[in-house]
Protein backbone atom coordinates (compact mmCIF):
# COMPACT_ATOMS: atom_id res chain seq x y z
CA UNK A 1 0.00 0.00 0.00
CA UNK A 2 2.86 2.44 0.98
CA UNK A 3 4.35 1.32 -2.07
CA UNK A 4 1.41 2.39 -4.25
CA UNK A 5 0.83 5.37 -2.45
CA UNK A 6 4.59 6.26 -3.34
CA UNK A 7 4.08 5.37 -7.10
CA UNK A 8 1.11 7.43 -7.33
CA UNK A 9 2.66 10.89 -5.59
CA UNK A 10 6.03 10.25 -7.86
CA UNK A 11 3.77 10.09 -10.95
CA UNK A 12 1.50 13.18 -9.76
CA UNK A 13 4.75 15.17 -9.36
CA UNK A 14 6.23 14.20 -12.75
CA UNK A 15 2.69 14.90 -14.71
CA UNK A 16 2.56 18.42 -13.09
CA UNK A 17 6.16 19.03 -13.81
CA UNK A 18 5.53 18.09 -17.43
CA UNK A 19 2.48 20.72 -17.62
CA UNK A 20 4.53 23.21 -15.96
CA UNK A 21 7.41 22.76 -18.31
CA UNK A 22 4.94 22.46 -21.14
CA UNK A 23 3.04 25.72 -19.91
CA UNK A 24 6.94 27.62 -19.91
CA UNK A 25 7.41 26.22 -23.58
CA UNK A 26 4.04 27.71 -24.92
CA UNK A 27 4.95 31.16 -23.57
CA UNK A 28 8.19 31.52 -24.83
CA UNK A 29 6.94 30.12 -28.03
CA UNK A 30 4.72 32.58 -28.68
CA UNK A 31 7.73 35.42 -28.89
CA UNK A 32 9.06 33.43 -32.30
CA UNK A 33 7.78 36.52 -34.56
CA UNK A 34 8.90 36.74 -37.60
CA UNK A 35 6.97 39.95 -38.32
CA UNK A 36 5.39 42.30 -36.03
CA UNK A 37 1.75 44.18 -36.79
CA UNK A 38 0.98 47.84 -35.66
CA UNK A 39 -2.20 47.34 -33.95
CA UNK A 40 -5.21 49.11 -33.48
CA UNK A 41 -8.36 48.40 -31.39
CA UNK A 42 -10.72 45.40 -32.39
CA UNK A 43 -14.14 45.87 -30.33
CA UNK A 44 -15.63 49.30 -29.28
CA UNK A 45 -17.92 49.41 -26.11
CA UNK A 46 -20.18 52.72 -26.29
CA UNK A 47 -21.64 53.67 -23.18
CA UNK A 48 -23.84 56.64 -22.06
CA UNK A 49 -21.18 58.95 -21.10
CA UNK A 50 -18.02 57.46 -22.76
CA UNK A 51 -16.34 54.84 -25.08
CA UNK A 52 -14.01 51.72 -24.18
CA UNK A 53 -11.79 50.37 -26.74
CA UNK A 54 -9.78 47.16 -26.59
CA UNK A 55 -7.25 45.31 -28.77
CA UNK A 56 -7.86 41.81 -28.73
CA UNK A 57 -5.68 40.04 -26.66
CA UNK A 58 -5.47 36.93 -28.73
CA UNK A 59 -2.71 39.03 -31.35
CA UNK A 60 0.66 37.18 -30.93
CA UNK A 61 2.00 40.29 -30.02
CA UNK A 62 0.37 40.75 -27.51
CA UNK A 63 0.51 36.79 -26.09
CA UNK A 64 4.00 37.59 -26.26
CA UNK A 65 4.14 40.28 -24.04
CA UNK A 66 0.93 38.78 -21.62
CA UNK A 67 -0.14 42.30 -21.53
CA UNK A 68 -3.67 43.48 -22.52
CA UNK A 69 -4.90 46.92 -23.37
CA UNK A 70 -7.94 49.19 -22.75
CA UNK A 71 -8.48 52.60 -24.11
CA UNK A 72 -11.34 54.48 -22.56
CA UNK A 73 -12.81 57.88 -23.43
CA UNK A 74 -15.15 59.50 -20.62
CA UNK A 75 -17.22 62.45 -21.80
CA UNK A 76 -17.33 65.57 -19.32
CA UNK A 77 -19.13 64.73 -16.19
CA UNK A 78 -18.41 60.92 -16.97
CA UNK A 79 -18.05 58.29 -14.22
CA UNK A 80 -16.40 55.17 -14.73
CA UNK A 81 -17.82 52.43 -12.82
CA UNK A 82 -15.80 51.02 -10.00
CA UNK A 83 -14.39 48.30 -11.22
CA UNK A 84 -11.29 46.13 -10.20
CA UNK A 85 -8.80 43.69 -12.02
CA UNK A 86 -6.80 40.85 -10.46
CA UNK A 87 -3.85 41.70 -13.00
CA UNK A 88 -2.00 45.07 -11.85
CA UNK A 89 -2.45 47.98 -14.09
CA UNK A 90 -1.24 51.11 -15.43
CA UNK A 91 -2.96 54.18 -16.69
CA UNK A 92 -1.35 56.76 -18.67
CA UNK A 93 -3.66 59.72 -18.86
CA UNK A 94 -3.19 60.90 -22.75
CA UNK A 95 -6.06 64.31 -22.51
CA UNK A 96 -7.68 65.83 -20.12
CA UNK A 97 -8.31 65.55 -15.92
CA UNK A 98 -10.49 64.22 -13.74
CA UNK A 99 -10.67 62.76 -10.22
CA UNK A 100 -9.82 59.14 -8.83
CA UNK A 101 -10.74 57.46 -5.74
CA UNK A 102 -9.84 54.03 -4.34
CA UNK A 103 -11.04 51.28 -2.15
CA UNK A 104 -8.51 50.11 -0.34
CA UNK A 105 -9.57 47.28 2.40
CA UNK A 106 -8.19 48.26 5.92
CA UNK A 107 -7.37 52.25 5.38
CA UNK A 108 -9.55 54.15 7.31
CA UNK A 109 -12.65 56.65 5.52
CA UNK A 110 -10.78 59.78 6.77
CA UNK A 111 -12.16 62.23 4.48
CA UNK A 112 -15.53 63.31 5.36
CA UNK A 113 -18.09 65.96 4.03
CA UNK A 114 -17.91 69.38 5.14
CA UNK A 115 -20.67 70.60 8.15
CA UNK A 116 -24.20 71.71 7.07
CA UNK A 117 -26.30 73.64 9.01
CA UNK A 118 -29.22 70.98 8.92
CA UNK A 119 -29.19 68.54 12.32
CA UNK A 120 -30.01 65.82 10.12
CA UNK A 121 -27.25 66.45 7.57
CA UNK A 122 -24.93 66.29 10.05
CA UNK A 123 -25.64 63.05 11.50
CA UNK A 124 -25.67 61.91 7.85
CA UNK A 125 -22.23 63.09 6.97
CA UNK A 126 -20.67 60.77 4.40
CA UNK A 127 -16.94 59.29 5.09
CA UNK A 128 -14.95 58.22 2.59
CA UNK A 129 -11.17 57.31 1.22
CA UNK A 130 -8.84 59.87 -0.41
CA UNK A 131 -9.83 61.34 -3.99
CA UNK A 132 -6.58 61.96 -6.02
CA UNK A 133 -6.73 64.42 -9.03
CA UNK A 134 -4.89 63.77 -12.26
CA UNK A 135 -4.25 65.36 -15.70
CA UNK A 136 -2.86 65.05 -18.56
CA UNK A 137 0.57 63.58 -18.84
CA UNK A 138 0.16 61.29 -15.29
CA UNK A 139 0.82 57.92 -14.88
CA UNK A 140 -1.36 55.95 -12.62
CA UNK A 141 -0.64 52.50 -10.56
CA UNK A 142 -3.77 50.70 -10.02
CA UNK A 143 -2.98 47.50 -7.52
CA UNK A 144 -4.62 43.95 -8.43
CA UNK A 145 -8.14 42.99 -6.87
CA UNK A 146 -8.54 47.57 -5.64
CA UNK A 147 -11.79 48.50 -7.00
CA UNK A 148 -11.40 52.16 -8.25
CA UNK A 149 -13.35 54.67 -9.77
CA UNK A 150 -12.66 58.08 -12.59
CA UNK A 151 -14.76 60.61 -12.86
CA UNK A 152 -13.95 63.91 -16.07
CA UNK A 153 -14.92 66.95 -14.05
CA UNK A 154 -13.33 68.79 -17.25
CA UNK A 155 -14.56 70.83 -20.05
CA UNK A 156 -13.29 68.27 -22.65
CA UNK A 157 -12.82 64.47 -22.77
CA UNK A 158 -10.96 62.12 -20.74
CA UNK A 159 -8.74 59.83 -22.66
CA UNK A 160 -6.45 57.32 -20.86
CA UNK A 161 -4.97 54.30 -22.27
CA UNK A 162 -4.17 51.19 -19.84
CA UNK A 163 -2.18 48.22 -19.33
CA UNK A 164 -3.60 45.20 -17.69
CA UNK A 165 -0.36 42.88 -17.05
CA UNK A 166 -2.15 39.54 -17.12
CA UNK A 167 1.13 37.13 -16.97
CA UNK A 168 1.94 38.95 -13.82
CA UNK A 169 2.88 36.86 -10.80
CA UNK A 170 0.53 38.77 -8.84
CA UNK A 171 -2.49 37.43 -11.42
CA UNK A 172 -2.92 33.99 -10.20
CA UNK A 173 -6.07 33.08 -12.56
CA UNK A 174 -4.77 32.53 -16.31
CA UNK A 175 -3.85 34.96 -19.11
CA UNK A 176 -7.49 36.09 -19.78
CA UNK A 177 -7.81 39.57 -19.11
CA UNK A 178 -11.11 40.05 -16.59
CA UNK A 179 -12.53 43.22 -15.30
CA UNK A 180 -14.94 42.83 -12.18
CA UNK A 181 -17.86 45.38 -12.05
CA UNK A 182 -18.77 46.49 -8.22
CA UNK A 183 -22.40 47.46 -10.39
CA UNK A 184 -24.42 48.51 -13.22
CA UNK A 185 -24.76 46.08 -16.04
CA UNK A 186 -21.77 46.33 -18.19
CA UNK A 187 -21.10 45.22 -21.56
CA UNK A 188 -17.78 42.72 -22.30
CA UNK A 189 -14.94 44.44 -22.62
CA UNK A 190 -13.15 41.39 -24.33
CA UNK A 191 -15.79 39.22 -26.21
CA UNK A 192 -13.24 37.49 -27.80
CA UNK A 193 -12.14 35.63 -24.38
CA UNK A 194 -15.98 35.52 -23.27
CA UNK A 195 -16.83 33.57 -26.87
CA UNK A 196 -14.11 30.79 -25.50
CA UNK A 197 -15.17 30.79 -22.06
CA UNK A 198 -18.58 29.88 -23.62
CA UNK A 199 -17.31 27.84 -26.25
CA UNK A 200 -15.57 25.20 -23.30
CA UNK A 201 -18.29 25.50 -21.21
CA UNK A 202 -21.30 25.10 -23.67
CA UNK A 203 -21.16 20.95 -23.39
CA UNK A 204 -24.28 19.72 -21.59
CA UNK A 205 -22.10 17.71 -19.49
CA UNK A 206 -21.66 20.58 -17.44
CA UNK A 207 -25.07 21.73 -17.29
CA UNK A 208 -27.71 20.85 -14.06
CA UNK A 209 -31.35 20.74 -13.63
CA UNK A 210 -32.17 20.83 -17.51
CA UNK A 211 -35.77 22.81 -18.14
CA UNK A 212 -35.38 23.86 -14.80
CA UNK A 213 -31.61 25.34 -15.63
CA UNK A 214 -33.05 26.96 -19.09
CA UNK A 215 -35.46 28.77 -16.55
CA UNK A 216 -33.22 30.53 -14.53
CA UNK A 217 -30.81 31.73 -16.99
CA UNK A 218 -33.66 33.51 -18.72
CA UNK A 219 -34.63 34.89 -15.69
CA UNK A 220 -31.49 36.09 -15.23
CA UNK A 221 -31.11 37.18 -19.05
CA UNK A 222 -32.44 40.66 -17.54
CA UNK A 223 -30.61 41.36 -14.51
CA UNK A 224 -27.10 43.07 -14.17
CA UNK A 225 -23.55 41.72 -15.16
CA UNK A 226 -21.81 43.02 -12.31
CA UNK A 227 -20.70 40.89 -9.26
CA UNK A 228 -23.57 41.60 -7.28
CA UNK A 229 -26.16 40.62 -10.03
CA UNK A 230 -25.06 36.67 -8.71
CA UNK A 231 -26.42 37.25 -5.79
CA UNK A 232 -30.40 36.82 -4.75
CA UNK A 233 -31.91 40.49 -3.77
CA UNK A 234 -32.78 38.73 -0.32
CA UNK A 235 -29.80 37.72 0.33
CA UNK A 236 -28.10 41.21 -0.66
CA UNK A 237 -30.81 42.56 1.97
CA UNK A 238 -29.60 40.36 4.95
CA UNK A 239 -25.90 40.72 3.84
CA UNK A 240 -25.59 44.48 4.10
CA UNK A 241 -29.00 45.17 6.15
CA UNK A 242 -31.24 47.22 4.00
CA UNK A 243 -34.43 46.92 2.12
CA UNK A 244 -35.11 44.20 -0.68
CA UNK A 245 -36.43 46.98 -2.83
CA UNK A 246 -32.85 48.41 -2.11
CA UNK A 247 -31.47 45.06 -2.85
CA UNK A 248 -32.80 44.70 -5.60
CA UNK A 249 -31.07 48.50 -7.32
CA UNK A 250 -28.18 47.24 -6.43
CA UNK A 251 -28.31 44.20 -8.83
CA UNK A 252 -28.46 46.94 -11.60
CA UNK A 253 -31.46 44.99 -13.51
CA UNK A 254 -31.71 46.11 -17.56
CA UNK A 255 -29.44 49.06 -16.65
CA UNK A 256 -28.30 50.17 -20.20
CA UNK A 257 -26.42 53.34 -19.39
CA UNK A 258 -22.81 50.38 -19.42
CA UNK A 259 -20.02 50.93 -17.54
CA UNK A 260 -19.47 54.92 -17.87
CA UNK A 261 -22.67 56.57 -17.03
CA UNK A 262 -23.51 60.45 -16.66
CA UNK A 263 -23.76 62.67 -13.26
CA UNK A 264 -26.10 65.44 -14.55
CA UNK A 265 -25.36 68.16 -12.34
CA UNK A 266 -21.82 66.68 -11.37
CA UNK A 267 -19.64 64.94 -8.16
CA UNK A 268 -20.49 67.40 -5.56
CA UNK A 269 -17.10 66.02 -3.39
CA UNK A 270 -15.18 68.22 -6.25
CA UNK A 271 -14.94 70.92 -3.81
CA UNK A 272 -14.30 74.50 -3.81
CA UNK A 273 -10.59 73.08 -2.65
CA UNK A 274 -10.31 71.02 -5.75
CA UNK A 275 -11.56 73.63 -8.02
CA UNK A 276 -9.07 76.23 -6.49
CA UNK A 277 -6.51 73.44 -7.00
CA UNK A 278 -6.77 73.21 -10.37
CA UNK A 279 -7.30 76.87 -11.22
CA UNK A 280 -3.67 76.61 -10.14
CA UNK A 281 -2.94 73.68 -12.10
CA UNK A 282 -4.18 75.84 -15.25
CA UNK A 283 -2.14 78.73 -14.61
CA UNK A 284 0.72 76.48 -14.19
CA UNK A 285 -0.10 74.91 -17.37
CA UNK A 286 0.32 78.28 -18.85
CA UNK A 287 3.38 79.02 -17.40
CA UNK A 288 5.02 75.57 -19.17
CA UNK A 289 3.51 76.82 -22.19
CA UNK A 290 5.86 79.66 -22.22
CA UNK A 291 8.52 77.72 -21.00
CA UNK A 292 8.67 75.71 -24.26
CA UNK A 293 7.98 78.93 -26.42
CA UNK A 294 11.26 80.14 -24.74
CA UNK A 295 12.67 76.91 -24.73
CA UNK A 296 11.80 76.41 -28.71
CA UNK A 297 13.78 80.09 -29.07
CA UNK A 298 16.86 78.94 -27.22
CA UNK A 299 16.64 75.36 -29.88
CA UNK A 300 16.95 77.89 -32.74
CA UNK A 301 19.85 80.21 -30.92
CA UNK A 302 21.83 76.93 -29.81
CA UNK A 303 21.11 74.90 -33.06
CA UNK A 304 22.98 78.40 -35.19
CA UNK A 305 25.43 77.80 -32.68
CA UNK A 306 26.78 74.37 -32.64
CA UNK A 307 26.36 73.92 -36.36
CA UNK A 308 28.75 76.58 -36.55
CA UNK A 309 30.99 75.00 -33.82
CA UNK A 310 30.53 71.37 -35.71
CA UNK A 311 32.00 72.85 -39.16
CA UNK A 312 34.70 73.88 -37.23
CA UNK A 313 35.73 70.76 -35.67
CA UNK A 314 35.14 69.04 -38.61
CA UNK A 315 38.02 70.95 -40.40
CA UNK A 316 39.91 70.26 -37.39
CA UNK A 317 39.60 66.95 -37.80
CA UNK A 318 40.52 67.20 -41.09
CA UNK A 319 43.22 68.71 -40.62
CA UNK A 320 45.03 66.51 -37.14
CA UNK A 321 43.48 63.07 -38.19
CA UNK A 322 42.73 62.23 -35.11
CA UNK A 323 40.99 63.10 -31.79
CA UNK A 324 42.53 62.63 -28.15
CA UNK A 325 40.79 61.78 -24.92
CA UNK A 326 40.70 66.00 -23.53
CA UNK A 327 39.52 66.75 -26.67
CA UNK A 328 36.37 63.67 -26.42
CA UNK A 329 35.84 65.21 -23.30
CA UNK A 330 35.73 69.06 -24.60
CA UNK A 331 33.27 68.25 -27.16
CA UNK A 332 30.74 67.08 -24.70
CA UNK A 333 31.52 70.17 -22.78
CA UNK A 334 29.46 72.49 -24.99
CA UNK A 335 26.43 69.90 -24.67
CA UNK A 336 26.21 69.69 -20.63
CA UNK A 337 26.86 73.59 -20.27
CA UNK A 338 23.90 74.09 -23.09
CA UNK A 339 21.96 71.98 -20.63
CA UNK A 340 22.56 73.60 -17.32
CA UNK A 341 21.81 76.62 -18.24
CA UNK A 342 18.41 75.64 -19.91
CA UNK A 343 17.70 73.91 -16.35
CA UNK A 344 19.12 77.08 -14.86
CA UNK A 345 16.89 79.21 -17.04
CA UNK A 346 13.77 76.96 -16.53
CA UNK A 347 14.18 77.06 -12.63
CA UNK A 348 14.56 80.39 -12.45
CA UNK A 349 11.80 81.10 -15.05
CA UNK A 350 9.85 79.24 -12.37
CA UNK A 351 10.57 80.44 -8.86
CA UNK A 352 9.76 84.20 -11.22
CA UNK A 353 6.14 83.42 -12.36
CA UNK A 354 5.21 80.83 -9.22
CA UNK A 355 4.59 82.57 -5.81
CA UNK A 356 6.23 81.79 -2.49
CA UNK A 357 3.85 79.41 -1.01
CA UNK A 358 3.71 77.33 -4.74
CA UNK A 359 7.53 76.95 -4.65
CA UNK A 360 7.97 76.38 -1.13
CA UNK A 361 5.35 73.48 -1.59
CA UNK A 362 7.38 72.07 -5.15
CA UNK A 363 10.60 72.05 -3.00
CA UNK A 364 9.29 69.97 -0.62
CA UNK A 365 7.39 67.63 -2.61
CA UNK A 366 10.74 67.94 -4.34
CA UNK A 367 12.60 66.91 -0.77
CA UNK A 368 10.23 64.34 0.13
CA UNK A 369 10.49 62.23 -2.79
CA UNK A 370 15.04 62.40 -2.82
CA UNK A 371 14.49 61.30 1.06
CA UNK A 372 12.23 58.37 -0.26
CA UNK A 373 14.70 57.55 -2.84
CA UNK A 374 17.52 57.66 -0.25
CA UNK A 375 15.49 55.38 2.13
CA UNK A 376 14.61 52.53 -0.80
CA UNK A 377 18.73 52.80 -1.33
CA UNK A 378 19.66 52.33 2.12
CA UNK A 379 17.33 49.89 2.76
CA UNK A 380 17.64 47.79 -0.08
CA UNK A 381 14.41 48.66 -1.80
CA UNK A 382 12.36 47.99 1.11
CA UNK A 383 11.01 50.25 3.24
CA UNK A 384 9.19 48.37 5.79
CA UNK A 385 6.26 50.33 7.63
CA UNK A 386 7.51 53.76 6.44
CA UNK A 387 5.37 53.28 3.46
CA UNK A 388 2.16 51.77 3.58
CA UNK A 389 -0.52 51.56 0.74
CA UNK A 390 -2.92 53.44 2.20
CA UNK A 391 -0.77 56.58 2.06
CA UNK A 392 1.41 55.68 -0.73
CA UNK A 393 1.91 57.88 -3.85
CA UNK A 394 -0.35 56.35 -7.49
CA UNK A 395 0.39 59.05 -9.74
CA UNK A 396 3.53 60.39 -11.73
CA UNK A 397 3.79 63.07 -14.48
CA UNK A 398 6.48 61.96 -16.70
CA UNK A 399 5.09 64.29 -19.65
CA UNK A 400 6.29 67.91 -18.43
CA UNK A 401 9.02 69.19 -19.89
CA UNK A 402 11.30 69.84 -16.50
CA UNK A 403 10.99 66.24 -15.80
CA UNK A 404 12.79 64.91 -19.04
CA UNK A 405 15.43 62.68 -17.58
CA UNK A 406 17.46 62.93 -21.39
CA UNK A 407 17.45 65.85 -23.69
CA UNK A 408 18.37 67.43 -26.46
CA UNK A 409 17.63 70.84 -27.29
CA UNK A 410 17.12 69.71 -31.67
CA UNK A 411 16.04 66.38 -31.31
CA UNK A 412 13.85 65.78 -28.12
CA UNK A 413 13.15 64.54 -24.77
CA UNK A 414 12.68 61.09 -22.47
CA UNK A 415 11.15 60.59 -19.30
CA UNK A 416 10.68 57.56 -16.96
CA UNK A 417 8.88 56.06 -14.37
CA UNK A 418 10.02 53.34 -12.39
CA UNK A 419 9.94 51.82 -8.84
CA UNK A 420 12.82 54.37 -7.86
CA UNK A 421 10.67 57.37 -8.43
CA UNK A 422 6.98 55.64 -7.61
CA UNK A 423 7.64 53.22 -5.16
CA UNK A 424 4.62 51.65 -5.59
CA UNK A 425 5.45 50.08 -9.20
CA UNK A 426 8.38 47.99 -7.20
CA UNK A 427 4.97 45.56 -5.91
CA UNK A 428 3.10 45.63 -9.82
CA UNK A 429 6.89 45.33 -11.73
CA UNK A 430 5.80 47.67 -14.41
CA UNK A 431 7.11 50.88 -15.37
CA UNK A 432 6.40 53.18 -18.12
CA UNK A 433 8.73 55.72 -20.62
CA UNK A 434 7.63 59.17 -22.11
CA UNK A 435 8.95 60.04 -25.23
CA UNK A 436 9.01 63.20 -27.74
CA UNK A 437 10.79 63.84 -31.00
CA UNK A 438 10.72 66.70 -32.03
CA UNK A 439 10.45 67.14 -36.09
CA UNK A 440 13.17 64.64 -37.77
CA UNK A 441 14.57 63.47 -34.27
CA UNK A 442 15.68 60.49 -34.16
CA UNK A 443 15.89 58.06 -30.85
CA UNK A 444 18.41 55.88 -31.85
CA UNK A 445 19.03 52.15 -31.94
CA UNK A 446 18.31 50.88 -28.47
CA UNK A 447 17.21 47.25 -26.50
CA UNK A 448 15.07 46.64 -23.10
CA UNK A 449 17.37 44.49 -21.36
CA UNK A 450 14.53 43.16 -18.76
CA UNK A 451 11.45 43.54 -20.44
CA UNK A 452 9.14 43.46 -23.02
CA UNK A 453 7.45 47.24 -24.06
CA UNK A 454 4.67 48.69 -25.54
CA UNK A 455 4.71 51.63 -27.72
CA UNK A 456 0.99 53.55 -27.93
CA UNK A 457 1.12 56.58 -29.95
CA UNK A 458 0.04 59.52 -28.72
CA UNK A 459 0.56 62.39 -31.38
CA UNK A 460 2.12 62.57 -34.93
CA UNK A 461 3.35 60.19 -37.12
CA UNK A 462 7.38 58.27 -36.93
CA UNK A 463 9.00 55.40 -38.51
CA UNK A 464 9.44 52.62 -36.04
CA UNK A 465 12.53 49.90 -37.01
CA UNK A 466 12.40 46.93 -34.95
CA UNK A 467 15.47 44.01 -35.66
CA UNK A 468 15.30 40.44 -34.25
CA UNK A 469 18.56 38.01 -33.07
CA UNK A 470 18.80 37.05 -36.61
CA UNK A 471 19.59 40.68 -37.82
CA UNK A 472 15.82 40.60 -39.93
CA UNK A 473 13.61 43.34 -39.72
CA UNK A 474 10.21 42.17 -38.12
CA UNK A 475 8.63 45.50 -37.99
CA UNK A 476 9.88 48.92 -40.29
CA UNK A 477 6.96 51.10 -40.93
CA UNK A 478 5.55 54.46 -40.04
CA UNK A 479 2.90 54.56 -37.28
CA UNK A 480 0.76 56.79 -36.61
CA UNK A 481 -1.66 58.32 -33.53
CA UNK A 482 -3.91 55.45 -31.73
CA UNK A 483 -1.12 52.45 -33.05
CA UNK A 484 -0.24 50.16 -31.10
CA UNK A 485 3.48 48.09 -31.84
CA UNK A 486 4.66 45.99 -29.64
CA UNK A 487 8.55 45.49 -29.33
CA UNK A 488 9.67 42.06 -27.32
CA UNK A 489 12.69 42.11 -25.04
CA UNK A 490 16.12 42.36 -26.60
CA UNK A 491 14.79 43.16 -29.79
CA UNK A 492 16.53 46.35 -31.39
CA UNK A 493 14.04 49.28 -31.82
CA UNK A 494 14.51 52.80 -33.31
CA UNK A 495 12.14 55.12 -33.78
CA UNK A 496 12.13 58.62 -35.85
CA UNK A 497 9.53 61.80 -36.32
CA UNK A 498 7.89 62.35 -39.55
CA UNK A 499 9.14 65.90 -41.26
CA UNK A 500 5.88 67.67 -40.28
CA UNK A 501 5.32 67.53 -36.64
CA UNK A 502 6.56 66.12 -33.16
CA UNK A 503 5.88 62.34 -32.59
CA UNK A 504 4.95 61.66 -29.39
CA UNK A 505 4.53 58.31 -27.61
CA UNK A 506 4.56 56.60 -24.30
CA UNK A 507 6.22 52.99 -23.78
CA UNK A 508 4.82 50.50 -21.05
CA UNK A 509 7.74 48.11 -19.72
CA UNK A 510 6.83 44.99 -18.14
CA UNK A 511 9.26 45.64 -15.41
CA UNK A 512 9.34 47.96 -12.07
CA UNK A 513 13.48 48.91 -13.25
CA UNK A 514 13.40 48.09 -17.06
CA UNK A 515 17.04 48.76 -18.57
CA UNK A 516 17.61 50.17 -21.47
CA UNK A 517 20.95 49.71 -23.81
CA UNK A 518 21.98 52.43 -26.54
CA UNK A 519 24.17 50.98 -29.05
CA UNK A 520 25.96 54.45 -29.19
CA UNK A 521 26.66 53.66 -25.15
CA UNK A 522 28.02 49.96 -26.14
CA UNK A 523 30.61 51.84 -28.97
CA UNK A 524 31.75 54.19 -26.53
CA UNK A 525 32.86 50.92 -23.78
CA UNK A 526 34.41 48.82 -26.46
CA UNK A 527 38.12 49.36 -27.24
CA UNK A 528 38.58 51.68 -30.37
CA UNK A 529 41.22 48.36 -31.88
CA UNK A 530 38.36 46.00 -30.97
CA UNK A 531 35.75 47.97 -32.84
CA UNK A 532 38.22 48.49 -35.61
CA UNK A 533 38.65 44.94 -36.11
CA UNK A 534 35.39 43.93 -35.68
CA UNK A 535 33.77 46.81 -38.66
CA UNK A 536 37.43 47.28 -40.83
CA UNK A 537 37.39 50.61 -40.14
CA UNK A 538 40.50 53.12 -39.73
CA UNK A 539 41.39 54.39 -36.27
CA UNK A 540 39.95 57.63 -37.22
CA UNK A 541 36.51 56.83 -38.71
CA UNK A 542 35.98 54.61 -35.30
CA UNK A 543 37.31 58.05 -33.11
CA UNK A 544 34.82 59.97 -34.96
CA UNK A 545 32.07 57.73 -34.52
CA UNK A 546 32.87 57.11 -31.08
CA UNK A 547 33.23 61.05 -30.37
CA UNK A 548 31.13 63.36 -32.64
CA UNK A 549 28.41 60.31 -33.54
CA UNK A 550 27.65 59.41 -29.79
CA UNK A 551 26.54 62.12 -27.56
CA UNK A 552 23.48 60.59 -26.40
CA UNK A 553 20.51 58.67 -27.60
CA UNK A 554 18.51 61.00 -29.09
CA UNK A 555 20.06 62.67 -32.16
CA UNK A 556 19.06 65.20 -35.17
CA UNK A 557 20.20 63.89 -38.59
CA UNK A 558 21.81 67.46 -39.75
CA UNK A 559 24.24 67.34 -36.54
CA UNK A 560 25.83 63.81 -38.08
CA UNK A 561 28.86 64.08 -39.08
CA UNK A 562 28.86 63.96 -43.44
CA UNK A 563 30.38 60.97 -44.84
CA UNK A 564 33.55 61.57 -46.19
Amino acid sequence: MAKHFLFSFCLLLFTTACLAHHSELDRFNKCQLDSINALEPDHRVESEAGLTETWNPNHPELQCAGVSLIRRTIDPNGLHLPSYSPSPQLIFIIQGKGVLGLAVPGCPETYEEPRSQSRQQQQQRDSHQKIRRFSKGDVIAIPPGIPYWTYNYGDEPLVAISLLDTSNTLNQLDSTPRLFYIGGNPEAEFPETQEQHQQRHSSPIGRRGGQQQQEEESEEQNEGKSVLSGFSAEFLGHSLNTKEDTAKRLRSPRDQRGQIVKVENGLDIISAELQEEEQQSHSQGEEEEEEEREQQRHRERYSEKEDEDEDEKEEQEQRHGKHSKKEEEDEDEPRSYESRKWKKHTEEKKRESHGRGEEKQEQEKKEEEEEEIQRQHSKGGKNGLEETICSSKIRENIARPSRADLYNSRAGRISTVNSLTLPILRNLRLSAEYVLLYRNGIYAPHWNINANSLLYVIRGEGRVRIVNSQGNPVFDDKVRKGQLVVVPQNFVVAQQAGNEEAFEYVVFKTNDRAAVSHVNQVFRATPAEVLANVFGLRHSEVAQIKSNGNRGPLVQPQSQPQSQ
